[in-house]
């Protein structure tokens, strides 16, 4: 059995950045291809929770995340079909993450994660 190379690394980030991270690291591995600005959208999100929509759009322009209330609204919708954003509510006025994202949004958190590539014995590589 061929031996593992091993990368430890310990970063300390603030609890917007670990959020980001995680969504990034989940649109990455489902090939969700997602612009800076609309990653820094749903963190935002992430960091706010449940929301509703009108207020969330408002908070996102005063950030200068996006320049109109129709471009993160679009944008929602966009992430509704993609499932990573939920509506409910009267009306589906409220938005949040979608809950089946398992990402951490509160409190202390440390990521334990294992990424690995095996290689067969003939040289291949294996997903």
């Amino acid at each position: 059995m061929a031996k593992a190379l091993v990368v430890n690394k310990q970063v300390p980030l603030s609890l917007i950045e670990v959020i980001k991270f995680q969504i990034n690291m989940h649109c990455f591995i489902n090939k969700i291809r997602l612009s800076p600005a609309q990653l820094d959208c749903l963190s935002l999100l992430g960091l706010y929770g449940e929301m509703n929509m009108s207020d969330f759009c408002n908070e996102v322009i005063s950030e200068e995340i996006f320049g109109n209330v129709q471009t993160t609204r679009n944008f929602i919708t966009k992430c509704v079909k993609e499932d990573l954003v939920t509506r409910s509510g009267l009306g589906n006025k409220v938005v949040s993450l979608n809950n089946s994202l398992e990402l951490l949004t509160e409190g202390t958190i440390l990521l334990n994660l294992k990424v690995y590539h095996l290689e067969t014995d003939q040289g291949q590589r294996t997903n």
